[in-house]
């Protein structure tokens, strides 16, 4: 298994936008399953979970370990292809949130110029989904729902703060704790109708 996959093709990154095919994938991370091991873990039906695995395995994304003897049928156990995959941005269709138009907007564009792509991995007993940013490039884009005056340095600093607070409640484990989606974002507000951009997004001429 080697530790990172570079997705090249349309058609492996397609499987990242698809919630079970994702999971069938990020589920053989981190040890090798049987069909029926996959099937209870991802809730597939074992005649889903056949079809998914015929396209996973023939993009190369998951690989077949070994085949275990038995009367009828041997069992066949599979393991991702790699501890974690990389979508570039331009094959990555990932969803970062949902909001009015405008943040939307703002926050499309400043991710259109500040992430390489995305890194799929199963870490801790869990999917991990994680933005890769290109340092050389200045847009800050992580989200919330707050509009405020900052400086290019101020709203660095609140990202990383965000992602602190994010990381001391993630490892949390409260009996009877339920699975939540929090999303917070910072993003280049942008112009009023008529202004001059304050900063011009995207690649350069």
């Amino acid at each position: 298994m080697i530790e990172t996959a570079d997705i090249a093709d349309a058609a492996a990154a397609a499987v990242f936008e698809n919630p079970r095919q994702r999971r069938i994938v990020l589920a053989l991370v981190e040890q090798e399953r049987s069909s029926s091991q996959l099937a209870r873990l991802t809730g597939t039906p074992l005649n889903l979970l056949h079809h998914h695995m015929a396209r996973l395995l023939r993009l190369g994304l998951v690989e077949i370990t070994r085949r275990q003897a038995r009367a009828g049928a041997p069992i066949t156990f599979y393991r991702a292809a790699a501890r974690r995959f990389f979508v570039p941005a331009e094959l990555a269709r990932a969803d970062l949130g949902r909001g009015g138009a405008a943040l939307r907007t703002a926050l499309d564009q400043s991710l259109a110029g500040s992430w390489k792509g995305v890194v799929y991995s199963h870490e801790g007993g869990a999917a991990r989904m994680k933005l890769v940013h290109d340092p050389d490039r200045g847009a800050v884009a992580s989200e919330f729902w707050l509009e405020m005056p900052l400086s290019h340095s101020d709203a660095q600093a609140l990202a990383q703060a965000l992602r602190a607070v994010l990381k001391r409640f993630k490892g949390r484990q409260a009996p009877g704790a339920r699975r939540y989606i929090v999303h917070a974002a910072v993003a280049l507000s942008p112009p009023a109708v008529g202004a001059k951009p304050a900063l011009k997004l995207g690649p350069s001429a």
